[in-house]
């Protein structure tokens, strides 16, 4: 399913950062930056309503109005060291650890989809902009 939903995600990962809302994109950056020897891309950004009925078929998601909509939120992946996803639960603990201290040193609230309930190993590769 990844390979059908972004067959190319690092190839897409610059599209898909200038996609997200200015604010959510400054705590990707800021993440990666300040950690360079941790690998990850953008999965899944902003979505349009296609993407997102088909994110929400799939179970990925259960709101047709996700944050995704407007690009307030956004599945990060982490990379093997050959530079291919893989959905290591270690690594997106340290992703979830580094968007945390880039989104605090940056003044943006953000919440992690790892603490979210009522998903299967919950939604550990999602970060959304908590709204004012």
């Amino acid at each position: 399913m990844f390979r059908t939903w972004n067959p190319d995600p690092v190839q897409n990962h610059a599209a898909n950062l200038k996609a997200l809302d200015p604010a959510l994109a400054k705590v990707v950056r800021k993440a990666q930056a300040d950690n360079p020897g941790l690998r990850f891309v953008i999965g899944s950004g902003r979505r349009d309503g296609r993407l997102q009925r088909q994110a929400v078929a799939w179970g990925w998601s259960k709101a047709l109005d996700s944050p995704h909509r407007s690009g307030r939120a956004v599945d990060l992946w982490p990379l093997d060291h050959e530079g291919h996803v893989h959905f290591d639960p270690e690594a997106q603990n340290r992703i979830a650890a580094a968007m945390k201290r880039a989104a605090m040193a940056s003044s943006v609230a953000i919440r992690w989809g790892g603490h979210f309930h009522g998903f299967k190993n919950r939604d550990r590769s999602h970060f959304e902009l908590v709204s004012p």
